[in-house]
């Protein structure tokens, strides 16, 4: 092979194509405004509304505001974008700094802190409930405040980590840490992910009390943060104890649901249908056990939020593996992407901004 860099053999073809746009593609890429912004912007800001239309088929109930204020908590901001987006709120799983500023870079309107990727990247672990409230607040946190005025992020909150006290630390700590949303479910302290098999789930009364913790725990905070309440009881107990227990939490103050692992697209629509006009969340994890659902699909169905847990930890782990088996194969990565692109992404003109305005000269040179 002599002392060519594999890249440009003509008689060696990478082993993958790119799953993405380079990098350099995604720097300065303005965010897209909500639809309705200019319009909302002209309303009476109100803090309780009764439930409106959002189109001809949909409703929405939550307390939300009516005028959209970009200066408000992210979770107050989620809650009218919940209620008022004349669209479905689609929000990308991120597990670290890098996938949270590639979020931001493309424009989504919101993110998710995935639970598994906070285990697999944090921890190098399987999401089997081992990474705990510090591990999951702490990586929330530093997502969330990347970009504080931007796009909101929900945060995957397990099982609260605990019993009624427990749980309403872990709020108070989400709530503390900028997290304008998060779900709780119904799964054993032992829990795993929810396309796993084998799950269980705790007795309806135990899982009632961890929304009643966390209800009370807003409260007392004066929090918007919203409260989603999931529930893993469909593979043990069937659809009809899965609408039982949202309704429950419905009616104790949750103020959207998730029904994890649905086995039909049917069941999904029927579940919008059953617990309308509260809002639900789809949790759409590709190659899982539930069929994929678009969000084309998911709108329609009536779902107001969109959350793709794997969307940056399966490419990541695809496209890392390939890129090292290709150095070891070959001793070069076949990187096209330079140092100073991810440092873009990653915030550089910004920071030299900040040195600049406050009379620093560490950037005078350039970079």
């Amino acid at each position: 092979m002599g002392t060519e860099s594999p890249r440009f053999l003509s008689n060696v073809e990478p082993p993958f194509k790119p799953l993405i746009k380079p990098l350099e593609e995604l720097v300065d890429v303005p965010r897209k405004p909500l639809k309705d912004a200019a319009v909302l912007q002209n309303r009476v800001h109100e803090t309780e509304t009764p439930t409106i239309e959002v189109n001809p088929t949909t409703t929405v109930q939550i307390r939300a505001p009516l005028a959209y204020d970009e200066s408000a908590p992210a979770s107050t901001r989620l809650r009218h974008m919940i209620k008022n987006l004349d669209h479905i709120l689609v929000c990308p799983g991120v597990y670290d700094g890098l996938s949270a500023r590639i979020a931001l870079s493309v424009g989504f309107e919101g993110m998710y802190m995935t639970g598994a990727g906070t285990n697999a990247s944090r921890l190098g672990m399987a999401d089997l409930g081992i990474a705990h409230l510090h591990d999951m607040k702490t990586n929330a946190e530093m997502i969330a405040n990347l970009k504080p005025d931007g796009p909101p992020v929900i945060a995957d909150m397990d099982t609260g980590y605990g019993g009624p006290m427990v749980i309403d630390r872990s709020l108070q700590q989400y709530h503390l840490a900028g997290v304008a949303g998060f779900h709780i479910e119904d799964q054993v302290m032992q829990k795993r992910c929810g396309h796993l098999q084998g799950k269980e789930v705790v007795d309806i009364d135990t899982y009632i009390s961890r929304i009643r913790a966390c209800v009370a725990a807003a409260r007392r905070l004066r929090s918007d943060i919203v409260i989603i309440a999931r529930t893993d009881a469909l593979q043990s107990r069937g659809y009809d104890e899965c609408i039982t227990r949202l309704r429950r939490a419905r009616d104790e103050g949750a103020d959207m649901g998730i029904l994890e692992g649905f086995s039909s697209k049917a069941q999904a629509r029927q579940a919008v249908k059953d617990l309308a006009p509260w809002p639900l969340c789809l949790n759409s994890v590709e190659n899982g056990v539930s069929p994929l659902i678009s969000v084309d699909e998911a709108q329609d169905m009536g779902f107001r939020v969109i959350i793709f847990s794997f969307a940056s930890l399966a490419p990541a782990y695809t496209a890392i593996k390939n890129t090292f088996e290709w150095l070891k194969d070959f001793g070069v990565t076949g990187s096209a992407v330079s140092p100073k692109t991810i440092f873009n992404v990653c915030g550089l003109q910004d920071l030299m901004v900040i040195d600049e305005q406050a009379g620093g000269n560490s950037f005078k040179k350039g970079v």
